[in-house]
């Protein structure tokens, strides 16, 4: 099985919605980096104690990364780690959001699936019943994903 690792955007945006609980549901475990678990707390709110209190509970780890690749700079420091982690792993799947980060990963044959994606295999196994909805809450949060990217995968 696969190892996942996540980035900043889609743990906040779940988290945002209180829908954090799909990742541990769907993955049992998921990694983050250290900077990555640093950018979720740096805001206060209801998203970052929910994250925290997955750490608490044990199925979301922070793991430390003691050194990146040569990424490119427009990539923050929370994308590095995360791809960092996934080269390091053998099999690693990585949930990411941004545009950029998904094209560097994609230059280094990293697998990635986005916010979309989870949501939509969450809905396939009944966890939500309704995918566009939870989209939509998000985008009402200020994170914007695509419902053409969940159209397509239908």
């Amino acid at each position: 099985m696969a190892v996942i690792i996540s980035d900043t955007g889609p743990l906040l945006a779940l988290a945002g919605v209180e829908q954090l609980v799909i990742l541990k549901t769907l993955f049992k475990t998921v990694l983050v980096p250290n900077a990555v678990y640093q950018e979720c707390l740096a805001k206060r709110d209801r998203a970052a104690v929910l994250i925290e209190q997955a750490i608490d509970q044990g199925w979301l780890k922070v793991e430390v990364v003691t050194s990146t690749e040569d990424f490119p700079l427009c990539l923050g420091a929370g994308e590095q780690e995360a791809m960092q982690l996934a080269i390091n792993y053998e099999q690693a799947l990585l949930i990411m959001d941004d545009r950029l980060a998904r094209r560097e990963a994609m230059q280094r044959q990293l697998n990635f699936v986005g916010t979309v994606r989870v949501l939509w295999l969450a809905q396939q196994q009944g966890l939500l019943s309704n995918a566009v909805q939870v989209i939509d809450a998000m985008a009402a949060n200020g994170y914007y994903i695509s419902k053409k990217l969940l159209d397509e995968l239908t």
